[in-house]
């Protein structure tokens, strides 16, 4: 009777328990399933990242195309026809233009936001404003990659350098802003427009 108990009381603690080896086969095949669902976990992260940096370049590219183009389609907005609006020469700089507008209707351009300019500087898109009692220089725009600014006369034609101001029909505009999104490298959209000016 003793001798049956000893026998017995090893094969029930073994039964119970996990052999060394075991337990390293399961070690193993957990830290191959922990790292296949960090890898993908990652990539999606990635992929999330690079997806949220796109829509915002996307929309930041946007609002600054519209901006630029509300302000010159009023370019030589002068209804007492006494202000003499309009663009100012920037010889061959294609990457500003500067542009007058009555916006007041008190015949001169000497009033906040009549004497605009638009210009890149650095990788910024600068507005400066004539507020009367000076200039004040806005950045709209970081990582500005390139910003040009092509003049077209009234049969659509690109006009040469140096600008004749008083044959500008049109601008073509073309704004690219680039911004990094981690490994995957930088993200750049470019957006163009051509605004008709309604005053000229």
């Amino acid at each position: 009777m003793k001798g049956n108990a000893i026998d017995r009381k090893p094969q029930a603690a073994r039964a119970g328990g996990f052999t060394l080896m075991e337990v390293l086969v399961c070690l193993a095949l957990l830290s191959i399933l922990f790292g296949s669902v960090y890898r993908s976990f990652a990539s999606v992260n990635r992929s999330y990242t690079k997806e949220n940096v796109k829509a915002g370049v996307q929309q930041k590219t946007r609002i600054g195309i519209e901006l630029m183009a509300r302000d010159i389609r009023l370019a030589g907005l002068d209804p007492l026809d006494e202000a003499n609006a309009g663009f100012i020469s920037s010889g061959t700089n294609t990457t500003s233009i500067q542009f007058t507008a009555d916006l007041n209707y008190d015949g001169d351009v000497l009033d906040p936001f009549e004497n605009i300019i638009y210009n890149l500087s650095a990788d910024r898109l600068e507005q400066t404003s004539d507020l009367g009692s000076g200039m004040s220089v806005d950045t709209l725009l970081d990582n500005v990659s390139a910003l040009t600014f092509t003049y077209l006369d009234a049969s659509d034609t690109a006009l040469a350098e140096p600008i004749p101001v008083d044959q500008i029909a049109s601008v073509l505009i073309s704004l690219t802003v680039q911004r990094p999104s981690g490994r995957d490298g930088p993200i750049s959209r470019t957006y163009t427009t051509r605004v008709r000016c309604r005053n000229l």
